[in-house]
């Protein structure tokens, strides 16, 4: 990889929330791009953890502030009852390793709704009470955002989307929770099943790419799977296991959330994972479902007065950069509805 940015320049731009996006996609190759890399991260992430070093506001970020902060953390340490060696190829000046460790778990906004990556970290309720967890939040309106957890796996979260996920895995299992939509691409990991936790189902994987939209307010989640194999397990309302559904590539299960059931329809998996690029493919879709997808999308209502209008299906492809009006022309292209918008709402009537 050329050295055309200063890695060191990029994390502290990145602490400072001073980073556009082509550096951010900059700073995902180069932890992409060497195990070791990640390996380092990880090991400094712990560091940070056990040295309680969540006081890192933006004004510690300037040089100036370095010799303070270095001060703060070996007060903290000598105070920890925890001990503790660094491994030989961490032992590199507190500068260095100080500007790496709140990249450690990176998400990387990839479009245009960086700035509405929202952060926090709380303490999981897991078997293991000593395993800290974070949490992102993607508002509706928002676009595709890019996270690398701790096994390499890739996740990117769609609009109106929360993720929770540890910030290293157990020895055991690597679990995550998800309400909204996700792609992943899991590191495979015999040893270690990679486990999404739904509001409704649980998806249980060792290596694979597959799509996942379970919003907690939707009757239905749907799972997609692009390549590989996972097991997906649905429990009804009050919680009870409805049994297990295995899934080859180009099936989709779709997981009634009330009852449990779970049926299998083969898909055209670039339709479903078309969002990942900035795009909303959809075919032979009716009109009510596609307005579902834009609410999430824009962040507005759409309100449709015809149920027959609602139930008329479309196929069509747009860029999700496009002004929701726009993309309202672009489906109404038989001229069978008109549509009015009025601040976040907007109306669909017959012709």
């Amino acid at each position: 990889m050329s050295e055309k940015y200063n890695i060191e320049e990029l994390i502290i731009r990145y602490l400072q929330q001073d980073i556009n996006e082509e550096e951010l996609l900059y700073l995902e190759s180069w932890l992409e791009e060497d195990a070791e890399h990640r390996v380092s991260f990880f090991e400094l992430k712990n560091i940070s953890d056990s040295s309680r070093m969540s006081f890192l506001r933006r004004e510690d970020i300037c040089e100036g502030s370095w010799k303070r902060m270095k001060t703060r953390l070996k007060s903290d340490r000598d105070r920890s009852t925890k001990a503790f060696n660094l491994p030989a190829f961490l032992q590199v000046p507190f500068l260095n390793y100080m500007k790496y460790i709140a990249v450690a778990i990176i998400a990387i906004g990839i479009g245009w709704g960086m700035n509405r990556l929202q952060w926090k970290k709380n303490q999981s309720d897991s078997i293991d009470n000593r395993m800290t967890y974070n949490e992102i939040h993607i508002q509706k309106g928002g676009r595709a955002n890019t996270l690398i957890l701790s096994d390499g796996s890739k996740v990117i979260l769609n609009a109106a989307t929360s993720f929770k996920y540890p910030s290293s895995f157990n020895k055991k299992e690597r679990q995550v929770y998800l309400d909204g939509e996700a792609y992943f691409e899991v590191a495979k990991d015999t040893a270690r099943p990679f486990i999404v936790k739904l509001h409704k189902q649980d998806i249980t994987v060792l290596g694979t790419k597959f799509n996942v939209q379970a919003y907690d307010n939707e009757p239905y989640s749907i799972i997609t799977l692009l390549s590989g194999r996972i097991k997906l397990e649905a429990f009804d309302e009050f919680g009870e296991s409805t049994g297990y559904k295995y899934l080859s590539p180009h099936q989709q299960a779709i997981s009634e959330n009330k009852t449990g059931s779970v049926s299998l329809v083969k898909v055209d998996t670039s339709l479903v994972n078309s969002w990942i690029n900035g795009e909303y493919k959809f075919k032979d879709e009716p009109l009510a479902s596609i307005a579902k997808r834009l609410e999430k999308y824009y962040d507005v209502r759409i309100h449709i007065d015809d149920e027959r209008l609602q139930n008329v299906r479309y196929t069509g492809t747009f860029l999700l950069d496009q002004d929701i009006l726009e993309v309202f022309r672009i489906i109404d292209y038989e001229k069978q509805f008109t549509f009015k918008k009025v601040r976040k709402d907007i109306f669909v009537t017959s012709r």
